[in-house]
């Protein structure tokens, strides 16, 4: 009413030009608010406004707007926020700093812009941007330091440069680069030099000596005395004429003094004998003994005896060295041969010379004629004739053999038909009738044994505590001693087929085998009732290690001022918890190592806690009791979990075992993770072929990732031995607050962790 008055109080003209003006301005004011309007005029490159007064923010790509100032083409690398005003934060870099940085140096930040580490990396890792990890043989920060001399040329630990199985020969100390001491070689260097010659010293790798060996010593490594009868350098020196036993190996001394006829230090040299002169032309002077030739003993005062082929004998003692001639014998060759000898040392034994006869002690020769039935000059031809043809004829011992080989031949007949084929038909019988009928003499290798359980001792629930492959486990109790002990027993499903109770069977014998340990699930006992078997073993009460594992997650924001909902996997378990579980995993699988005993399914759904968390090893249905075992049959395996040769070849032995526990530390470190859950079964053989392998999860350190690479290596004799990584894990635990820091929060998901899939059966076992 008021604007309508007011409007009759002026004239129409001046209304309509009072409403000119306002529509001019607010054409104006909407002009200049609208995102399409444009300076009057351009302004310089980075300025914007309508007097150009403002400056584009620093992290704009290309420039800005000149009407409102927005970034042009996004934020440069390094700057993020609404208007490209804000740096990254520490960590992280490049386009709206969506890339986290490297291991740098001390944890530092790197180039928000750049990625770049300042100050290097971490040791370990190398690369501008600290993302590469050592090539092997390598180690240490930005990847400069070479390996030392590790055992069997395995690679060493690309953080600290240690040597996981331990030093090659001759070398020692942390990283195995120190050559051994003076004097000492080998393994450790604990094994010392031999003896060389002038105390000089041995190599330190092989023990040979720089400078050969020692007077009395030979050997490779100089450690072996000489033979008895040699002495000096390299035992070419012969001993002289010693009177009791050999010479000094070192300087060819008679300790026990020299022999009749020899003298000096070394009985070498031969007396000046006072003895009347004898004619040249019925001796020979033996310029080596000092006797004349047919002489020996003191003086050479005694004649030799009867020598064969006139050869003289030993001075000292006066024996024919070739023996004695036809028709002597004795120590000295003086006895002549006695009546019914002759020849060489009187060995030959006369012919069938006439009775009271005999031969000539040189020939052989009877002196008379021979007995009835020979001939020849020595009566040694010719068939005997006698009557009494019972014992003597060749009939007799034909008869006695026929008559043996009749004895031993009705025995045989026998014992097959009475004892061998009763007993095949029986078995054939057992194993072609029921299956109840063959558990039922499968089950006589527990009765008698400390493994058999009466009936009366078991009581089984309808608590299912698991399906296996082939059977199912239910709780129960057995009785020992008055108390009741909670087991878990296994035991046939009703459709069991025939190779189902062949594993089940082997399972037993291999629990068996393996006895008692705390950290392997035993066997409690067997029983037989109504047709079944139930296999009683230890309880486990709090359930298998993968559900543990994942039941201890933790999903907590990642950073404080970020306000997207990204979780990050954390555990509420203290670091020695992680360890300690690797280790009791360790020690069960080193006891099975120590039986000979080949898992071929070490995974963590496979491993139960018992009380206190203490880990055992569990599930021997794949086991083999064998050093080495080729698989020929279809069987599902854990192909996720197996190692390259067992992948390829077929070949499953105690290394393959350790590339399997090398998974197993992988999901306990990943809190349960599913190895290689991105790639498909079928795409795994090539991954592993072409050398990828898992990545290192962020709750271990490059310690524990290490060892996990190193259980992976293609060779299986290159990977550390199950006793070697128990004494590791063992070090790592007593170290635990150096090696592990478990609160490190992560910047997103685990991608190796599938979330969806719960069920280990389909991600784990293929045909």
């Amino acid at each position: 009413m008021v604007c309508f008055g007011f409007s009759k109080m002026i004239s129409p003209a001046l209304y309509g030009m009072t409403i000119m003006f306002l529509a001019i301005f607010l054409f104006s004011c909407l002009l200049q608010s609208s995102p399409l309007a444009t300076p009057v005029s351009g302004c310089p490159e980075g300025l914007w406004g309508n007097n150009c007064q403002y400056r584009c923010d620093a992290g704009c790509k290309l420039g800005c707007k000149q009407n409102d100032g927005k970034c042009l083409g996004g934020c440069k690398p390094g700057w993020t926020g609404k208007n490209c005003d804000k740096l990254c934060t520490d960590y992280f870099y490049g386009f709206n700093c969506k890339s986290s940085c490297g291991h740098c140096y001390e944890e530092k930040p790197c180039n928000v812009v750049t990625g770049k580490c300042t100050d290097g990396c971490l040791p370990g890792w190398q690369g501008d941007k600290c993302l590469e990890g050592c090539k092997p043989y390598t180690y240490g920060a930005n990847c400069n330091n070479t390996c030392g001399h590790c055992r069997l040329n395995q690679a060493c630990n690309a953080v600290t440069g240690r040597c996981s199985a331990g030093c090659d020969r001759g070398w020692l100390g942390t990283t195995c680069e120190q050559a051994c001491e003076k004097g000492f070689h080998g393994v450790d260097c604990v094994d010392r030099c031999g003896h060389c010659k002038a105390n000089t010293t041995c190599d330190h790798v092989t023990g040979k000596c720089d400078s050969g060996c020692a007077p009395g010593w030979t050997g490779l490594m100089c450690t072996e005395l000489c033979r008895p009868g040699l002495f000096g350098p390299n035992c070419q020196a012969t001993c002289g004429s010693c009177l009791i036993g050999s010479c000094d190996h070192m300087t060819g001394e008679c300790n026990g003094g020299c022999a009749r006829g020899f003298h000096g230090p070394q009985c070498k040299e031969a007396e000046l004998l006072d003895m009347v002169p004898l004619p040249t032309s019925r001796f020979r002077i033996n310029e080596i003994s000092g006797c004349p030739s047919g002489f020996y003993g003191e003086n050479c005062s005694l004649a030799c005896g009867r020598c064969q082929k006139q050869t003289s004998c030993d001075p000292v003692n006066g024996i024919c060295k070739d023996g004695c001639a036809s028709g002597y014998y004795g120590v000295h060759c003086f006895q002549n041969c006695t009546a019914g000898t002759y020849g060489e040392s009187c060995k030959f034994l006369c012919g069938r010379c006439l009775s009271g006869t005999t031969c000539d002690v040189q020939t052989g020769i009877c002196l008379s004629r021979c007995e009835d039935g020979w001939e020849g000059e020595r009566c040694d031809t010719g068939v005997q004739r006698t009557s009494n043809t019972f014992h003597t004829s060749p009939t007799f011992p034909v008869l006695i053999i026929c008559l043996v080989a009749a004895v031993i031949l009705i025995s045989v007949f026998f014992t097959y038909f009475v004892v061998v084929r009763p007993r095949k038909t029986a078995l054939r019988r057992l194993y072609n009738t029921s299956s109840n009928e063959h558990l039922s003499n499968t089950y006589e290798q527990i009765v008698g044994s400390p493994w058999e359980l009466q009936r009366g001792q078991l009581s089984l629930s309808n608590e299912l505590l698991g399906n296996g492959q082939f059977g199912q486990v239910k709780r129960g109790h057995v009785k020992i001693n008055g108390v009741k002990v909670p087991v878990a027993i296994k035991s046939l499903k009703d459709n069991a087929s025939a190779k189902d109770k062949r594993d089940f069977l082997n399972e037993l014998s291999i629990l068996k085998r393996v006895g008692k340990h705390e950290n392997v699930v035993c066997l409690v006992g067997a029983c037989h009732i109504k047709g079944v078997m139930y296999v009683a073993m230890e309880y486990a009460k709090h359930g298998d290690l993968r559900t543990f594992l994942r039941h201890s997650r933790r999903l907590t924001s990642v950073h404080e001022y970020d306000n997207t909902t990204s979780p990050s996997l954390h555990t509420a378990l203290r670091p020695q918890s992680l360890i300690k579980l690797s280790l009791d995993t360790a020690k069960g699988l080193k006891h099975l190592a120590d039986k000979q005993i080949i898992h071929r399914d070490v995974a963590a759904r496979n491993v139960l806690l018992g009380e206190k968390l203490v880990a055992k090893i569990a599930d021997f249905g794949l086991s083999k009791n064998d050093q080495t075992y080729v698989k020929t049959s279809s069987t599902r395996v854990p192909i996720r979990w197996m190692a390259v040769e067992s992948l390829f070849n077929n070949t499953y032995t105690l290394q393959s075992d350790v590339w399997s526990f090398g998974v197993l530390l992988w999901e306990i470190f990943t809190l349960g993770g599913t190895p290689y859950s991105s790639i498909d079964s079928q795409q795994l053989f090539s991954y592993l072929k072409d050398g990828h392998r898992l990545r290192k999860p962020r709750l271990c350190d490059q310690d524990m990732y290490g060892m996990m690479l190193q259980c992976w290596n293609d060779v299986p004799e290159r990977r550390p031995t199950i006793d070697e990584l128990t004494a590791r894990l063992q070090r790592m635990l007593e170290n635990s607050q150096v090696y592990m820091n478990i609160t490190v929060q992560e910047e997103s998901f685990y991608s190796e962790i599938d979330h969806d899939r719960e069920n280990s059966n389909s991600n784990s076992n293929s045909s």
